[in-house]
């Protein structure tokens, strides 16, 4: 801790807090209501400083991450649409009871009943399902950390920080670690989740005569509730009570009075005889990736679709896809600018009675300075990555992107 740092607990008036600095909390462990406490931190203008010089190299590694970021966006979304293309070109449409040899590494598309004979089991439970593919659900209850931080700079150029950290106990599919928490006791969590979330899919999945490749089958996620059998579950597991909770299982003492540690389980099918539609190579009767000439070609939908439905489909996710991945590539760009920049706020805000004020001018124009700056960037790399196989956009995207850089020097001398 650096030694312009300190440390204060302010207890809100609804908790039980001891006030010890080990944070040594009582709580009832069978309740279910929340506890809090607040923690100030003061940090002078030296840490501050320091601390900023780290997040500014940081800044400046994730805004030239974002160039390749977006560059390979856009590759990945070219050599998409290419195959896409290359697919609905190629595609066979053929019935799903035969196979014809004639088809033998064509695209081939048809529809019909995804079947299995296989049996898939929850050894743990004594869960046994004919069906396509069965998963566990486990929940654990569990201590949760959340905690609001509220901010203020000092006269002298620090930081003040009020932190309000908030315990729950709360139902999570995912294991929460509470190594980490501020307040680690009285909220300790069990170390793993005792029977995890698990899922297993059927090796053969037959649709007609042709047999899915476990890529298909993974797509296939038409998820059903499971009806518990009448009798084989266990009573005891790991040395606790198996109850019946509704068409779940509870494994805890008392599921009125949940404690940290107990489990609610369920499980889930995809029923034999799902109707899909398939786009995939056929390769005598089984299926496996289409090979174009940029990259691999595999679609399934649920239910009965045309081929030129799953076709449009793809084609919209793969838009949607690479828009949210711009966004992300421009947002990476953005913060990393103003983390960059915000070093100079900091030390404006060293300047006695006057510099805080500035110091908060300055953080929020170089916030909306890396944004402009940001944005023009974003449309360049986007050009440039477009240039060889759309140069029409390209030089659209090149022309905002220069008249942007133009708008900024324009608004800079103003």
């Amino acid at each position: 801790m650096a030694e312009d740092e300190s440390y204060e607990d302010e207890p809100y008036e609804d908790e039980s807090y001891d006030g010890e600095s080990d944070g040594g909390d009582v709580y009832d462990d069978t309740g279910g209501s929340a506890d809090s406490f607040t923690e100030t931190t003061r940090q002078g203008w030296g840490s501050r400083l320091k601390e900023q010089v780290g997040r500014a190299v940081l800044g400046f590694v994730l805004f030239l991450a974002a160039f390749p970021v977006l560059f390979w966006n856009e590759g990945r979304a070219v050599d998409r649409a290419e195959a896409l293309a290359e697919g609905k070109g190629a595609v066979v449409e053929v019935q799903a009871e035969s196979v014809d040899p004639a088809n033998n590494g064509e695209l081939v598309y048809f529809y019909g009943d995804a079947t299995t004979d296989q049996v898939l089991n929850d050894a743990d439970f004594g869960i046994e399902a004919t069906a396509l593919k069965l998963r566990r659900i486990s929940e654990m209850y569990q201590w949760r950390e959340d905690k609001e931080e509220k901010k203020e700079k000092t006269s002298s150029g620090g930081e003040k920080t009020v932190t309000r950290y908030k315990y729950k106990r709360v139902w999570s599919e995912d294991h929460i670690d509470s190594g980490d928490f501020r307040k680690r006791k009285g909220h300790e969590n069990p170390a793993d989740i005792s029977y995890p979330s698990a899922e297993e899919a059927a090796a053969r999945v037959m649709v007609g005569a042709y047999q899915l490749s476990s890529s298909l089958v993974e797509k296939i996620n038409a998820y059903q509730g499971l009806r518990l059998p009448g009798d084989g579950l266990p009573d005891q597991l790991s040395g606790k009570t198996v109850h019946r909770a509704g068409n779940g299982l509870y494994v805890g003492k008392d599921p009125a009075k949940p404690r940290i540690g107990d489990l609610k389980v369920r499980f889930e099918i995809v029923p034999t005889e799902t109707e899909v539609s398939v786009i995939s190579r056929q390769k005598g009767n089984r299926l496996e990736p289409y090979l174009t000439e940029t990259g691999t070609l595999e679609l399934l939908e649920l239910g009965m679709a045309s081929a030129d439905l799953m076709f449009n489909t793809a084609e919209e996710a793969l838009e949607l896809e690479t828009w949210v991945l711009r966004l992300v590539g421009l947002a990476m760009m953005a913060i990393g600018l103003a983390w960059l920049f915000k070093i100079f706020a900091t030390v404006i805000d060293r300047i006695p009675f006057v510099g805080i004020h500035i110091g908060t001018l300055v953080e929020l124009g170089t916030s909306l300075i890396a944004i402009l700056i940001a944005l023009p960037l974003a449309l360049l790399t986007i050009a440039i990555a477009w240039f060889f196989v759309r140069p029409v956009l390209s030089i659209v995207l090149l022309v905002l992107g220069v008249g942007g850089f133009l708008g900024l020097r324009k608004y800079g001398n103003k």
